[in-house]
Order: structure tokens, then C-alpha cells, then sequence
């Protein structure tokens, strides 16, 4: 299977991220020796060689197109400047029909392991037949923001998941119970999105990877090792904690 561009979502002003993302995009945030958004990228090229790569902006997005003017030309990424951001579902809906090829959509505020990424690239570029699929993780339903119904491997529907935090709330057995939820990697088949109208300020979940569960086969591809999604203090620090940790894996064989 080839994808055909890769968008990178980083247009969100990381509210909960406040101090650290007063001056600075979220997606900027350091990581390490690197930050989350060259992270994504450098993985990104290394897993998809040739690949072209498009990252939407909107606030402070002058940092963003500073860090991008700093790759060389003949691989850098391509800015999508929004002056006001048109939320995930309208950016990616207006690319995939422009690009008019698969697509592999990524959240910029997230950190993926080495071993992470590449098993996905590798499951892709091995795949025979173009397909869409979700990188989806098993997590206790409390701590999940979104619930995923499978069968067989095939998404059926995916629902955002409210916890109210209250004690009532988490004593509930079912919320002990263990759920497929998004990993912030989707890829989007030529054409899918073709007959989609999205909502100015909609994310992805859940009309978006409704819709396409809902005309043709989404499939669900389990995350293999570490992913975290950073929207607070506390998931920043570890994925600072586990970006020291991890081994460079790039060019890993299987």
C-alpha cells in the first residue's frame, strides 16, 4: 500500500498546556534533544522515504514555518497556513480530496516510540490492497477519551467517552473494563472522504471516522508499543521521561 502525503495536525492553541504553550505551539514543545513536531517528522521521513509532508498551523504558526525553514529544502514539510483554524476534520476532509491519494493523518501533539512508528509503517507498506485504518490501544475506560466497536478487526463506530471525575463516576465497574481507543494515527483512503461534509471546528472523532466507518471497511491496527497523546503537564513530562528512554530504532528490520 502507498501513501501517497502525510498530514500533520498542529494547529490547536494546546489550552491545557498553559504556561508552557503561551509562547509556544504545543506541537513545538521540547522533547529531549528534539521536539514533538520535528519527532513526528523525522520519524515520518525516515518511515515513508520520498513522502511529501504537510503540516497545517494556525496559532503562532511563524514558530512552526521558523522550525520548517530550518530542514533542507528538497525535504522539508509544507506549511497549510489557517488565519483562523478550521478544526481536524474540515483541514484533513480539504486535503485528502486535494491530494487525491492516501493519506496517513497524524496528531501533532503526540509522541510515538520508535518501535511504535515503524510497525506501523511497516504494516502499511506491506499491506496488498489500499485500506483505511485507525492505530488503536487498549486502555482502562476511565482514562479512555474515546470508545471504539470492533468486530473482527473492522471498526464499526467510535464514541467520545465523558468522565465526569466524580466518585460515583469511577466506582462503576464498567469503567474498569478495558477499551480500544484512538491512537491519533489514521489513514485515510484515496477517495474516501469524497461525498464527507465536516463541520468548521469538528475534530476527527467521531463524525469523521464515523463516516468512513460507516461507506467502506475502516480497520483497526493495534498500537504496538508506546504512544502518548500530550494535552497535559503530567503526559508532557512523560513523554519527556520516555523520549530519553528509547533507543533510535530507524531502519529497524522485522
Amino acid at each position: 500500500m502507498k501513501i501517497d502525503s502525510i498530514l500533520l495536525l498542529a494547529a490547536g492553541k494546546g489550552t491545557r498546556l498553559k504556561p508552557y504553550t503561551d509562547k509556544c505551539p504545543k506541537s513545538l514543545l521540547p522533547l529531549g534533544n528534539t521536539n514533538i513536531l520535528r519527532n513526528l517528522i523525522m520519524q515520518s521521513q525516515n518511515y515513508f522515504p520520498g513522502v511529501e509532508i504537510f503540516i497545517n498551523a494556525s496559532y503562532l504558526a511563524e514558530k512552526i514555518i521558523e522550525e520548517i525553514s530550518n530542514f533542507p529544502l528538497k525535504n522539508r514539510p509544507h506549511v497549510i497556513w489557517e488565519r483562523y483554524p478550521l478544526g481536524p476534520a474540515f483541514t484533513v476532509t480539504n486535503h485528502c480530496n486535494k491530494a487525491d491519494g492516501n493519506v496517513l493523518v497524524l496528531h501533532g501533539d503526540t509522541f510515538f516510540s520508535d518501535l511504535t512508528y515503524s510497525k506501523l509503517a511497516y504494516s502499511i507498506n506491506h499491506k496488498i490492497h489500499d485500506v483505511s485504518l485507525l492505530l488503536c490501544h487498549k486502555r482502562d475506560k476511565q482514562n479512555a477519551r474515546s470508545r471504539i466497536i470492533e468486530a473482527a478487526g473492522i471498526i464499526k463506530s467510535i464514541e467520545e467517552i465523558t468522565n465526569d471525575g466524580s466518585k460515583k463516576h469511577i466506582q462503576e465497574k464498567k469503567d474498569f473494563e478495558r477499551v480500544w481507543s484512538s491512537s491519533g494515527a489514521l489513514v485515510v483512503k484515496r477517495k474516501s472522504l469524497s461525498f464527507f461534509t465536516p463541520e468548521i471546528a469538528a475534530s476527527l472523532s467521531p463524525s469523521l471516522i464515523n463516516f468512513i466507518a460507516g461507506t467502506e471497511n475502516l480497520y483497526l491496527e493495534e498500537c504496538a508499543d508506546v504512544r502518548i497523546a500530550i494535552d497535559s503537564e503530567k503526559s508532557y513530562l512523560s513523554a519527556i521521561e520516555l523520549k530519553k528512554a528509547c533507543k533510535n530504532l530507524f531502519h529497524r528490520t522485522f
